[in-house]
């Protein structure tokens, strides 16, 4: 008396067993399918899917993760190349400032290092420089940290893609497979 599969793991686990009893694999089971069996059933034990909506819930949730990643990450990529320009400029300022003369390129420099600062400073009167470069290096900390989430998300999710493309057609295959032969009547 065996009993009926509780998860979808052990649905999947149990036809691909049968059909390698039955001699249905001989192509099929080749080492590379076997691999991506093990991958396939791993995957919905570790997640403890117990049928197809848990499966479509669980891609759809690490979908849901990877834009939550992108969201986060785009007013940091905005941020950063703002408090790089500010910085740079403030470099500018404060390796020319006080300086009795400068050549024709120093001055340039440091007159448009000093109408940057102007217009970004909104009135204040010291340069924040130090707070910029703290909030740049966080920024930058943070943008490599979610960087590397998203990859390493990217690619779960394309891996979890291809076990829901896997299961479903196993489940397709099995589910005409288990139909009884229709003989259509075309006489009329």
């Amino acid at each position: 008396a065996s009993t009926a599969p509780t998860t979808l793991a052990d649905y999947i686990q149990s036809i691909l067993s049968r059909k390698a009893q039955m001699g249905k694999s001989s192509v099929s089971q080749s080492i590379y399918n076997l691999k991506d069996a093990s991958k396939m059933l791993n995957f919905l034990t570790a997640n403890n899917i117990m049928d197809m909506a848990g499966l479509d819930e669980k891609f759809s949730s690490m979908l849901g993760e990877q834009l939550d990643i992108a969201d986060k990450l785009k007013p940091i990529d905005r941020r950063l190349p703002v408090l790089k320009k500010h910085i740079e400029q403030a470099d500018i300022y404060f390796k020319h400032r006080g300086k009795k003369t400068l050549n024709e390129a120093d001055q340039i420099l440091f007159t448009a290092a000093v109408t940057y600062l102007k217009g970004v400073m909104n009135g204040k009167a010291t340069i924040p420089t130090k707070e910029w470069k703290s909030e740049y290096a966080k920024l930058t900390a943070e943008q490599k940290t979610l960087n590397q989430r998203y990859l390493a998300l990217k690619d779960e999710v394309k891996e979890a893609e291809k076990i829901r493309k896997s299961v479903y057609s196993i489940l397709r295959q099995e589910q005409r497979e288990q139909q009884p032969y229709r003989v259509q009547d075309m006489e009329h």
